[in-house]
């Protein structure tokens, strides 16, 4: 059987997408490159099927860090481990959807001249990809403007997985006993890591919310003191299928995967983008005005998210539940699972 290394890692925007790939890699050996102890590690132990290869790899950090300092030692010890890897699979391909964690197994693929794929979910390509884009067999893109700008650029859209269309909002109501009130339901979440600004903009505005909404909030580890008889609070979720199905509105980051599901399941959102800081290149923002441009979303910058704000853009966009809804309707797709994956099989017929 023919093998195939996926690569990606950092956050669950860089993990979710190879793994939404998983059920359409036919007569693949997959073998999986990220970081030891990361969350790519942890999320593919759910998936036996997947071999996982710890490698040496760093974050380059924005801000005038030291560690910087060790970027280039710990990412070429990375690139040799990676070159032994791959002279000893032999695979057809190598699938990145970028992120520090994937950049040695990336670089070690194009000077071992094994067809490099990559994916850029955000407007902007991000430094991981940045640095192979050239060397690539294909660059696919959640954006056309982004494919536009490269001889070897695809349209293609987002990797997503497919039992988010099969989530039952009945399981949520059995799981958090909401009560049948009639109201309808909103889902809040900050991405894989929570949302500090938006948890206390919640917390403040909960009592007046929850006049409007029943409220599933996904929390993450902050702290958080909110209390209301239609408000259930949990600090990470493995079944957003589900929270989706439920959901008739959504507050949340702009995260590049997220938007793409939210878009994909037809779901009205409020989104609130991470600023440009030390920690984001401001893509968030980017990909936000794209799809608000289009008339799919609603966008509250975070400089201007306070209590009111957020009760006011909350309800304003349940007013707007069917104006959204059809321009996500009328869009191009943003689901480009099988795309990519027909990029990727083409490999094993080679």
């Amino acid at each position: 059987m023919n093998t195939i290394i996926l690569t990606g890692g950092g956050t669950a925007g860089h993990i979710a997408p190879n793994i939404a790939l998983l059920p359409y890699l036919r007569n693949y050996e997959v073998h999986y490159c990220g970081e030891k102890g990361g969350m790519e590690e942890k999320m593919l132990s759910a998936f036996p099927q997947v071999t996982f290869h710890a490698l040496p790899c760093i974050k380059f950090r924005r801000s005038l860090s030291p560690a910087n300092m060790k970027v280039p030692f710990v990412l070429m010890s990375g690139i040799n481990k990676a070159k032994k890897l791959i002279k000893e699979l032999q695979p057809r391909a190598v699938f990145s959807k970028g992120g520090y964690a994937a950049l040695p197994v990336a670089i070690a693929a194009t000077k071992k001249k094994i067809p490099l794929v990559i994916h850029e979910s955000d407007t902007s390509m991000g430094l991981a990809n940045r640095l192979v884009a050239t060397k690539s067999k294909y660059v696919c893109t959640s954006f056309p403007a982004l494919a536009q700008a490269y001889e070897n650029g695809f349209f293609t859209g987002s990797p997503i997985r497919r039992e988010l269309y099969d989530g039952r909002a009945e399981n949520i109501v059995r799981l958090h006993r909401f009560p049948a009130n009639g109201r309808p339901n909103l889902l809040v979440f900050g991405g894989s890591q929570g949302a500090l600004a938006l948890n206390q903009a919640l917390e403040g505005a909960l009592k007046e919310i929850c006049v409007y909404f029943n409220v599933l909030h996904i929390a993450g580890k902050h702290p958080f003191d909110g209390k209301n008889d239609t408000y259930r609070r949990i600090e990470f979720c493995n079944y957003m299928a589900d929270c989706y199905a439920w959901a008739d509105c959504i507050v949340c980051r702009a995260g590049a995967g997220t938007l793409a599901e939210v878009t994909a399941l037809h779901k009205p959102a409020l989104v609130i983008p991470l600023p440009k800081s030390d920690t984001s290149r401001g893509d968030q923002q980017q990909n936000a005005d794209y799809y608000h441009k289009l008339g799919m979303i609603e966008v509250l910058d975070q400089n201007e998210l306070t209590c009111g704000n957020l009760v006011a853009q909350t309800t304003t966009l349940l007013k707007n539940r069917n104006k959204l809804i059809n321009a996500m309707k009328a869009a191009p797709s943003s689901d480009g699972t099988r795309k990519i994956a027909e990029l990727l099989n083409s490999f094993n017929n080679l």
